[in-house]
């Protein structure tokens, strides 16, 4: 049997509408199901997949990927194109846009390797039993808020959804693999990547960020433009320009209180670098966010730490 992605039992109000969170409980059945993922053309999402028995596969352009249970799925925008599970199956397919993704980012360094693991496709296996009681824990919580929607439904659902991206980072060990591959310039960058995320707002500057890595300016800019195609100074600017987006496009702040946020010493100085960065002002890129043309070309320029080590 083939479905497209399911829709919720209910939509979630407060801004959890049915375009954002879509959510299934696979239950155990006689016959093999399949599921045709990114059916919407309007809509992409990002898929966590936690099935706790049985067996299945997923259909990518031109291959396949097998699984056993228990294992847990994390599948970017259009990276696959169908979930076959066989009889017998059970646990949950949940889909979520970047709207509630953006609802899981926060300060912290940490956040910096959920946003990387979160657009790589995964299929990790959950050996510890802790982590499978974790993620069926999460998985639930969300199918009630679903249920409830009540007020603070968004947030509840956001929470969780960062606690399956924890469970996904400790058990998939990618960033201990990326590290044993890479070596010395890997651990550096990704010191200097938790830096950033640390001080971003205090505009150091890069040699005080090379001072703090016991490396050289020029090693440091040697190594963030071999690995990662920009000098360290634009690695930066590019997470001062993602956070000032994001507080642009979500938040009722002014722009004169974003600019203080993130410690400019003035508007004008926080516009010069916004649009130096984006080709926007603050002010024309938060009119012009919701058509189509403004929102395709501030992304296309965004602010991702996918391709750090």
């Amino acid at each position: 049997m083939t479905t497209p992605m399911p829709a919720p039992a209910s939509s979630l109000a407060f801004q959890l509408s049915r375009q954002k969170v879509q959510f299934q409980a696979i239950a155990s059945a006689l016959t093999a199901r399949e599921w045709t993922l990114d059916t919407e053309p309007n809509r992409t999402a990002t898929h966590a997949i936690f099935l706790k028995t049985g067996q299945g596969h997923l259909a990518l352009a031109g291959d396949q990927i097998d699984f056993d249970g228990p294992v847990l799925l994390w599948l970017p925008a259009r990276s696959a194109q169908r979930l076959h599970v066989k009889a017998g199956c059970s646990g949950y397919l949940l889909s979520v846009t970047d709207d509630i993704l953006a609802d899981t980012r926060n300060s912290g360094a940490e956040s910096l390797a959920l946003a990387a693991i979160s657009q790589r496709m995964l299929v990790t296996p959950i050996e510890a039993e802790h982590l499978r009681y974790d993620l069926d824990h999460s998985f639930k919580a969300i199918e009630r808020e679903i249920a409830r929607a009540a007020h603070g439904s968004s947030t509840v659902v956001a929470a969780h959804v960062v606690l399956i991206m924890v469970s996904l980072w400790r058990a998939s060990g990618v960033e201990e693999i990326a590290s044993r591959s890479r070596g010395t310039s890997s651990s550096v960058l990704q010191k200097f990547r938790h830096l950033v995320e640390v001080h971003y707002r205090d505009h150091w500057p890069i040699r005080k960020y090379a001072d703090a890595l016991a490396v050289s300016p020029d090693r440091l800019h040697a190594m963030c433009v071999r690995e990662l195609e920009r000098p360290p100074l634009k690695l930066v600017h590019e997470r001062v320009t993602r956070e000032a987006t994001v507080l642009l496009e979500r938040s009722i702040l002014t722009i004169e209180q974003i600019s203080n946020h993130l410690k400019f010493r003035d508007p004008s100085h926080f516009n010069r670098f916004f649009k130096s960065n984006t080709g926007f002002t603050p002010g024309a890129f938060r009119r012009e966010v919701t058509h189509s043309a403004a929102h395709t070309k501030a992304r296309q320029q965004h602010y991702s730490y996918a391709d750090w080590p």
